[in-house]
């Protein structure tokens, strides 16, 4: 499939101080325009399958001071003494000629330069310059290269958010967020890493998810609203099955506080490392990182850009949340459709079928049953040892740290008759793993009452005493925070429209007729759209 390059939309916010990011309060342009936003590089590849030839990163954005060509802006610190200071730049198209960008320090009458490279691309590049404490105010300057025509406009650059930092961050822990696509919570049994670091911390042994799939399930997570509340999901579904295409809209988070703007707003450096084309930055499920990207569907993929990013920013406090697709279908390679089913799944789940007509495509023997748990199983070893190697490498830079174990939904198979997610609301498919895990602070306990899973990045935010308007977290101590644990708007035709869970884990069925869907229309690019369809989720 063809895919053409894209660049994300610039999502422009108020320029008064209360709006913007700390650091970009001191900024001033002394010459050209320049707003607030999110800038993004993509790939060929943006928004569509990830295969065994795909490159490791398929998109990266940042928050970012968007500007013309030729600019100027002028940077101030907010602290006395020796700083690191910190940006990234890049051209927004790829321009025609090279272009010059440079960082100036101003110390009295005399103008030093800091940094200077020549862009002929546009990629992000990363700067990160040791000062002094005389260095107050530092420039930065884009332009073509050549004198003769520096002062021509040229395409529009982005210098990601400025930072003067401390060269030591404040004594608050970091946090590594580690969320799983697709994990039941069965299969903590083939995951022995992961089991013996949540034994360690507190374990949420009954966490339900809020839905059956990954867009409402990481809505909630980031604003602690349920699908009910942040809308960011699928439109209604039709009186009854038409067995074509679906026509259901997507919808995208609004602006909302969430966990990663309390993060940001309070010194931490932020980035979010993801591999699921339905956490693509249409979604507005990004608000808050100072930094986010995709990366492709291996296990391994993220591990460089991760660490690299971690350490770059070690001065700082600083949180990161990584999402693994494993062990989410195909478990093994994208043949696995033809190997254990004999048809093509994604040509059946495209279209709008009933349970009973998805229960009788997915019929298989029980010797089929068995290859299936195998392949599943063996993805689930294969993330457990890329966490062992990722939780040790991070940790290497920290002595404070929290640890946070996420699902966003589990796994159907077969448990009553049907395969996959986003069909059910079973307790395979929204009963899912979630642990808190903080060496020397918290200790080791099983809480078993049923607690909304969503609810951990709120939690993290009163947990670190964060100033916060998210809505108080039901894992926490707060007597208003809402503690009902539902899970609701399937991606595809259910019999229910969703499920309360009791205290006592019984459980009450939600009718279709009291779903609410009055979201955000996302806009998604025609070539990603184009490939949700391929990848098995079409719509308008």
């Amino acid at each position: 499939m063809k895919f053409h390059f894209f660049i994300a939309v610039l999502f422009v916010v108020s320029c008064s101080d209360e709006n913007k990011p700390m650091s970009s309060r001191a900024v001033q342009p002394e010459l050209g325009s320049v707003r607030f936003g999110t800038n993004e590089m993509v790939s060929l590849l943006y928004g569509g399958p990830s295969t065994a030839e795909s490159p490791n990163l398929f998109s990266m954005g940042h928050e970012a001071l968007i500007c013309d060509t030729p600019s100027r802006l002028s940077v101030n610190r907010e602290f006395d003494g020796d700083a690191i200071f910190t940006t990234a730049v890049r051209c927004t198209t790829v321009p025609n000629k090279p272009l010059m960008f440079m960082v100036l320090q101003k110390t009295g009458t005399k103008v030093s330069v800091l940094k200077s490279l020549t862009v002929n691309d546009s990629q992000w590049h990363p700067i990160r310059i040791a000062v002094s404490s005389s260095c107050q105010e530092v420039t930065l300057t884009a332009s073509y290269e050549l004198p003769a025509e520096s002062k021509n406009a040229g395409p529009e650059i982005a210098w990601a958010t400025p930072q003067f930092n401390k060269p030591n961050h404040a004594e608050q822990p970091d946090v590594i967020f580690i969320s799983i696509d697709t994990m039941r919570s069965s299969a903590l049994a083939h995951a022995p890493f992961l089991s013996s670091l949540i034994s360690t911390g507190r374990h949420y042994i009954n966490a339900y998810s809020p839905s059956n799939w990954t867009l409402p399930s990481f809505a909630s997570l980031v604003s602690g609203l349920t699908p009910q509340q942040h809308h960011c999901t699928r439109g209604p579904f039709s009186a009854v099955a038409t067995e074509v295409g679906e026509e259901r809209n997507f919808y995208s988070l609004d602006n909302r506080p969430t966990f990663a703007k309390a993060f940001r707003d309070s010194g931490y450096a932020t980035a979010f490392i993801h591999q699921n084309p339905f956490l693509e930055s249409w979604t507005n499920i990004q608000q808050g990182f100072e930094m986010f990207a995709r990366t492709a569907d291996r296990v391994d993929s993220s591990q460089d850009i991760a660490l690299s990013w971690w350490n770059d920013n070690k001065h700082r406090n600083r949180l990161m949340l990584l999402h693994f697709m494993e062990p989410h279908w195909p478990y093994t390679n994208e043949n696995d459709a033809q190997r254990f089913f004999k048809k093509n799944i994604n040509d059946f789940l495209v279209k709008d079928n009933t349970p009973q007509q998805r229960r009788d495509f997915f019929a298989v023997n029980e010797s089929v049953k068995d290859e299936v748990h195998a392949a599943y199983n063996q993805q689930i070893k294969i993330l457990d040892k890329q966490l062992e190697l990722m939780v040790s490498e991070l940790s290497k830079s920290s002595q404070n740290y929290v640890v946070v174990i996420h699902v966003d939904h589990g796994e159907e198979l077969w448990d009553q008759g049907s395969f996959e997610h986003g069909h059910s609301f079973a307790d395979c498919v929204v009963k899912v793993p979630l642990a808190i895990i903080h060496p020397g602070s918290i200790h080791s306990e099983q809480i078993t009452t049923p607690v909304p899973a969503h609810h951990i990045g709120s939690y993290l935010v009163e947990y670190l005493n964060l100033n916060s308007d998210m809505p108080p977290s039901a894992l926490g101590n707060s007597s208003d925070a809402d503690r009902t644990v539902t899970s609701t708007h399937s991606l595809y035709r259910c019999d229910i429209g969703g499920k309360t869970i009791h205290p006592d884990g019984s459980y009450s069925v939600i009718p279709n007729s009291q779903l609410d869907y009055q979201g955000q229309n996302a806009e998604i690019p025609g070539d990603v759209q184009a490939a949700l369809l391929q990848l098995g989720y079409s719509g308008d």
